[in-house]
């Protein structure tokens, strides 16, 4: 009995290493943009990754081969000239061929392909109409135009009969993945730069449906393109039109960081499934700029962590914050405050200063400024910490700032760096955005060039190591 059932199985084992190995050949044409190459990428927990590519010939045509280790999603991804990605989805297990003709508003199949990528294409095909609206901007679209179509695809799909194609794996899967791109493309469109944007009235039911739920509990999401930023905008958008909550309310949530209000229970629909919610964690984790930042974090969310490679990743987030040899001195310089008295930042030696490089027209500056003043009165008893902002107003405009500081009545030490800020403090610390904070030890040497803001959830924990060394 036992010889007939090595000679039932052998042969099966054979096949599946045979399978295993087949390679896929991935040919056709890009003649959307000014492609110089076209990439293959595998999705992964909702991430795209590199699996190989191709140069685009003069004629346009492409041509690669890889073998895959498992049947899934892959994206055809093109970056022209102009930097704009084209990207392009299908379904491939190993030895599958694709061959696809990539045009200036869309692609067909051509020659050889699979069940599973022609009914790939004939989605695509249906929701194109959204694509060219949403991702490309075709006809300057607004939401009056957008919304209508939307809804007209969101009630057609409800009757949208995919074909079978014999794979099981892919016809159960197919379904969401559905469900997911035209959320994407609803979203996209949302968050899409317009010469209008809808108000929250305007919004039609499909937003206010979104069900955060029935979204996460599976993992299916992470086998879309960016799948786990697609859920988590989708929940932003979600609690938008929570009428349990108050804009008030909303307000404190977006205050409290996006980790706690995606992981924690605020009141509105949560993520169900535990391994997305450990996804969320280690994508958040990302966000902190400090040591103690990250300690903080882990502390709090470590609890979110649950598969082996989650805890691997999560074990490898503070590697990041390996300093390299000692503190280097912080660039001195010297600007003039309200009064005209020159101070420069080295005049504060022995204390740990907190630099706010601002301006009087930089709308996020100022959307900082509560935290800040709130910030100096809670460390405004310690003799050993000073808060110095500086503005890089155009010299022309300094009674621009005179009076800012005047009305908003600024605290700690304020400096006008005028011109001389270029080549004097935003050059040297390669100041390409504002606000922008800078930390200093006692020593006057270089914590942080790019400190956290005032708001953030870590810069207590910052300032009260530096106070301590």
């Amino acid at each position: 009995m036992r010889k007939r059932l090595l000679f039932i199985f052998l042969p099966a084992l054979i096949c599946a290493g045979n399978v295993i190995a087949q390679t896929s050949t991935i040919s056709g044409t890009w003649k959307r943009g000014k492609a110089q190459a076209v990439k293959l990428c595998k999705i992964a927990d909702g991430k795209l990754t590199d699996v190989t590519s191709s140069p685009v010939k003069e004629n346009g045509s492409f041509n690669m081969t890889f073998t895959p280790t498992q049947e899934g999603y892959y994206a055809l991804v093109s970056s022209d000239a102009r930097g704009s990605m084209n990207r392009y989805v299908f379904y491939l297990k190993p030895g599958d061929p694709l061959n696809v003709n990539v045009t200036e508003s869309s692609y067909t199949l051509s020659g050889d392909n699979t069940e599973e990528n022609r009914e790939m294409a004939r989605w695509h095909d249906f929701t194109l109409p959204l694509e060219e609206k949403a991702v490309y901007h075709k006809g300057n679209s607004i939401y009056t135009d957008f919304f209508p179509l939307l809804q007209e695809k969101a009630e057609a799909m409800k009757g949208y009969k995919a074909k079978r194609t014999g794979n099981r794996t892919f016809d159960t899967s197919f379904k969401e993945y559905r469900t997911f791109d035209m959320l994407s493309l609803a979203i996209q469109f949302i968050y899409s730069p317009h010469s209008v944007h809808p108000k929250d009235d305007d919004f039609i039911d499909y937003y206010r449906q979104i069900d955060i739920p029935a979204l996460s509990r599976t993992t299916a999401i992470l086998d879309y393109p960016n799948g786990l930023q697609l859920l988590i905008n989708a929940y932003m958008l979600r609690m938008r039109f929570d009428g349990t909550l108050t804009p008030e309310r909303i307000k404190e949530l977006q205050k409290s960081g996006p980790a706690e209000v995606l992981l924690k229970n605020n009141g509105i629909q949560s993520i169900v499934n535990d391994t997305l919610k450990g996804e969320v964690a280690l994508m958040f984790g990302g966000i902190n700029k400090t040591e103690e930042g990250m300690a903080e974090y882990m502390n709090n969310y470590g609890d979110f962590i649950v598969t082996a490679d989650q805890k691997e990743r999560w074990s490898h987030l503070p590697d990041r914050f390996a300093r390299d040899g000692e503190r280097q001195p912080a660039i001195d310089f010297k600007f003039k405050d309200i009064n005209g008295k020159e101070v420069a930042l080295s005049d504060f030696v022995g204390k740990v200063v907190y630099v706010d490089v601002w301006a009087t027209w930089c709308g996020p500056c100022k959307r900082e400024m509560p935290a800040m003043k709130a910030l100096e009165a809670e460390y405004k008893d310690n003799k050993n910490i000073v808060f110095m902002g500086v503005s890089v107003d155009r010299s022309k405009d300094i009674q621009k700032w005179k009076d800012f500081l005047a009305t908003e009545k600024l605290p700690g030490i304020q400096l006008f760096g005028g011109d001389e800020a270029i080549t004097a403090l935003t050059k040297p610390y390669k100041i390409s955005g504002i606000p922008r904070f800078i930390l200093v030890d006692k020593a006057g040497k270089l914590i942080y060039a790019d400190a956290p803001r005032p708001s953030s959830s870590e810069i207590h924990a910052v300032l009260d190591k530096a106070l301590k060394e």
